[in-house]
């Protein structure tokens, strides 16, 4: 079992090098994503927080070089009585900076108590794929499908070849409601229980372009299917709608 784990790591990881030697860099190597059930009654403590508390903190690490996003988003769509209806994600340079975690560090004067912060799960992924508008776009809402493909390797290829040069010139587009785009895969949790091994970013300026992305339709592009055939049922796993509220980072704008 271990000869297995270990090889499917290296696979990971050389999947992970080689999208970011040979095709266009991601600017971070690894993401922490962190699911929380803040009940109605802590929201706005909890917001209160995040914002005037922990910010600060974020900001501190991201100017010394230890993080390179942190956001906040508030789910729209799916489950949010049982399930998470917030998340958290930072982004990281070097798999090595989690060793040095910036919570924990700083002044916590002006909590505010919220008694319903526990979290709910975590994974780390592995950023394959970038895509940003060259004159940035503030990127209010995010679109995020997990996938579990048959072949990662083969998806995460596909995704570069067929559906970025397609996106590209979405995002790129002033009237469009495209912000960004982004693949990462799944690091940990794995295994068959896990759900899913590949997620998908897409970044908007309106909640309407998150609900319909492609308004005036399409001409897709050739390959689409070969993406579909390797999903099953060709979908994805879900497709689920977040509000940023907060973000700190490059081209910061919440």
């Amino acid at each position: 079992m271990k000869i297995i784990l270990n090889t499917f790591f290296i696979t990971l990881f050389s999947l992970a090098t080689y999208a970011q030697e040979n095709w266009d860099p991601t600017d971070h190597k690894v993401g922490y994503w962190q699911f929380r059930q803040i009940s109605e009654g802590d929201v706005a403590n909890f917001l209160h927080n995040e914002d005037n508390v922990y910010r600060e903190i974020v900001k501190n690490h991201i100017a010394e070089g230890n993080m390179v996003h942190w956001g906040l988003a508030r789910k729209l769509t799916g489950n949010t009585s049982s399930n998470h209806n917030y998340f958290f994600y930072n982004g990281f340079a070097e798999l090595s900076d989690l060793d040095s975690s910036p919570w924990g560090s700083g002044s916590n004067f002006g909590l505010r108590p919220v008694g319903s912060s526990g979290v709910l799960g975590a994974i780390y992924t592995s950023p394959s794929i970038q895509v940003f508008a060259e004159t940035p776009k503030p990127g209010n809402y995010i679109v995020v499908n997990t996938a579990n493909p048959t072949n990662v390797s083969e998806f995460v290829r596909l995704q570069n070849d067929v559906w970025k040069p397609f996106i590209k010139n979405f995002v790129n587009d002033e009237n469009s409601p495209w912000a960004g785009w982004e693949v990462a895969t799944v690091m940990s949790p794995t295994g068959n229980g896990a759900g899913y091994s590949v997620v998908t970013i897409d970044h908007f300026t309106t909640l309407s372009g998150a609900l319909n992305a492609f308004p005036n339709g399409a001409e897709w592009p050739e390959g689409l299917q070969e993406i579909n055939d390797l999903l099953p049922n060709g979908k994805f796993t879900t497709t689920v709608i977040y509000e940023v509220v907060f973000y700190e980072g490059p081209a910061a704008s919440k």
